[in-house]
């Protein structure tokens, strides 16, 4: 009861400091591997202030790359379906979401199609420098269930010098560790830098 008590206590609060309705897109580039693959990103975010009903998040990201032991191409692009809660939203010039997120993997290994969902946690919080347009924070997505270990870590940097727009860039690194997906598996990290524009409404 007490748990619940402070959860229902904190989203209020956060409702209380939220957008009416805010829409969030952003779309880029991921380089990896030393520069020899690029992979683009997008992305949808909807957030509103009603209590106790999370807000939606979706993601899509190409994932390219080769096992450099065999040289055998290898796509794990993917799927991000995100709920969470705005903890915090500009209070103290600080943001924090946590929720739920399900990564739908739909790829290949070789010649052979691979597909599958698994579960992960969500975290995701800035800091936006007092009197400037500039942020800097990080988002955390880690999980898989029984059969897969993913772990994806992002830090980020952005700039939003017009009141709707603005451009973003940092270091990311995801780690897939699957042992059966449609009977392949594989154990691959993908690492290297992002740039993109967003939209903030």
């Amino acid at each position: 009861m007490k748990s619940a008590l402070l959860l229902s206590t904190a989203l209020l609060a956060s409702a209380a400091h939220a957008d009416v309705l805010g829409l969030t897109a952003e779309a880029g580039s991921y380089i990896t591997n030393d520069g020899e693959d690029f992979n683009t990103y997008y992305g949808v975010a909807v957030e509103h202030p009603i209590p106790l009903i999370p807000n939606f998040r979706i993601q899509h990201q190409d994932l390219e790359g080769k096992f450099y032991s065999s040289n055998t191409k290898i796509d794990t692009s993917y799927n991000d379906y995100t709920l969470y809660y705005e903890f915090l939203d500009g209070l103290l010039w600080l943001d924090l979401d946590a929720g739920l997120t399900l990564r739908s993997i739909d790829g290949s290994i070789g010649s052979t199609d691979v597909s599958d969902s698994y579960p992960l946690g969500y975290l995701s919080a800035y800091v936006t420098f007092p009197g400037t347009s500039l942020s800097v924070g990080g988002e955390f997505k880690s999980g898989g269930g029984s059969d897969a270990s993913i772990t994806d870590s992002t830090f980020k940097v952005k700039y939003q010098p017009f009141y709707f727009t603005g451009i973003e860039a940092g270091y990311r690194k995801v780690s897939e560790d699957i042992d059966d997906i449609d009977n392949s598996s594989f154990d691959v990290e993908f690492t290297g830098v992002f740039i993109g524009a967003f939209v903030d409404f």
